[in-house]
């Protein structure tokens, strides 16, 4: 975030749980934003994205999926979930590698995510947030990236995205459109912050094969290579909500 938009009081935050290697709507949103939150305080999922995804093997989808210890843990925290074993990782691995070692940039990539995998051993949360950091870089993507833990985030639902406004300053929130049902733009505007939209349209590019959209990044970036964060950064854009902060209504 420069001086110049802290001055200003005008950046946009965005934040999201940490989920297993994300597709690019995520990414696309992470670009968009000025600060970016992870939220791993939030609850685990079972069946969520926060330990599974697609890739495409084939001409089909293939789910990877981390088994994780839920028993007796049903209120756990994504920062607090771990992994039952490591056998998944050897698993996901070979997936990846037989889904896409013809692609082009191939070799580019999965030697760091095979190391940084192989290397983990601490929560899902962790892992997850590690993996996404690691991506951005590849993304070429600068958002400053903070963490729930750093700050005091009170609430849930539209009373969380207001404290993780306030706690950085953010006068701008950014959600993509899987969020209408929950967010409150009225109440955000209240409290001074104006809700945006981030209006998403999923892009194409070749693969081996016939195209099929919502995979992992992985396969845009197996795929694409150094272009994939131009084509991530140009597929969304920002629409504000429909209403203003109380401050600017005056």
């Amino acid at each position: 975030m420069s001086e110049e938009l802290s001055r200003q009081r005008r950046f946009v935050l965005s934040g999201h749980q940490p989920v297993y290697l994300p597709g690019i709507l995520l990414f696309n949103k992470i670009a968009l934003s000025d600060v970016f939150m992870f939220v791993g305080h939030c609850q685990y999922v079972k069946k969520s994205w926060h330990a599974r995804n697609r890739i495409r093997l084939g001409e089909r989808e293939l789910w990877l999926n981390i088994p994780v210890k839920t028993s007796g843990r049903f209120e756990q925290a994504i920062n607090e979930t771990f992994m039952v074993n490591e056998v998944w990782k050897r698993k996901h691995l070979g997936s990846i590698r037989q889904a896409y070692q013809r692609a082009p940039f191939f070799e580019t990539y999965y030697s760091e995510l095979e190391e940084r995998l192989l290397a983990h051993a601490g929560s899902l949360g962790d892992l997850n947030i590690g993996i996404i950091t690691m991506i951005l870089r590849w993304l070429n993507i600068g958002t400053r990236v903070v963490d729930s833990r750093d700050y005091d985030i009170q609430g849930t639902k539209t009373d969380m995205l207001i404290s993780m406004c306030r706690a950085v300053g953010a006068d701008r929130y950014l959600s993509n459109e899987g969020s209408r049902d929950y967010v409150d733009e009225e109440r955000m505007a209240e409290a001074g912050i104006q809700h945006c939209w981030q209006i998403f349209e999923h892009p194409t590019y070749s693969q081996l094969g016939t195209f099929v959209p919502n995979m992992s990044v992985i396969d845009l970036l197996f795929h694409a290579g150094p272009e994939a964060g131009k084509l991530i950064s140009s597929c969304g854009r920002i629409e504000p909500g429909r209403f203003a902060p109380v401050t600017e209504r005056a």
